[in-house]
């Protein structure tokens, strides 16, 4: 086994991640563009804590910064470019959705939706695990510029 495949990025693995990633990537572009160009109606949530959480993002504005960063980590994720940046900017949506999926529906699909939600997530953040690695240190040291401008 050569260190690519130790790295989890070959094999049936390196599919169901480019899977997970592009499925997610071209989920949250729709979603993030219908805010804009209403491919299909808002949904209005399907319970009274949905519909009230979603006309509080939208009367505030909130809405549009999220649909605008799910438009921006869909097109990120869809280029293959960026692609760890990507998946931290869009973990707090996909945990939002998949609680409020959850918690807000809890019939089977509210479930199976924020259980899929979950899943593709993880399965992209496994698949840049060794780029996500660095940052999982106790002890990190003391914040330099020097790494900025090393050539």
């Amino acid at each position: 086994m050569d260190k690519t495949e130790a790295r989890g990025t070959g094999g049936a693995f390196r599919v169901i991640a480019y899977g997970a990633q592009f499925f997610f990537a071209g989920w949250f572009l729709l979603h993030g563009l219908n805010h804009w160009l209403h491919f299909f109606p808002q949904p209005p949530g399907s319970s009274p804590i949905a519909a009230n959480l979603i006309r509080a993002l939208i009367d505030s504005g909130m809405f549009d910064l999220v649909k605008a960063l799910e438009v921006v980590t869909g097109v990120m994720l869809l280029a293959n470019r960026f692609v760890p940046l990507a998946i931290v900017l869009a973990t707090p949506i996909a945990i939002a959705i998949a609680f409020l999926d959850h918690n807000a529906n809890p019939d089977w699909y509210g479930t199976a939706t924020a259980i899929t939600i979950m899943l593709l997530l993880l399965v992209m953040a496994l698949g840049q695990w060794h780029r996500f690695r660095p940052m999982m240190v106790f002890n990190q040291g003391d914040p330099q510029l020097t790494p900025l401008f090393a050539s």
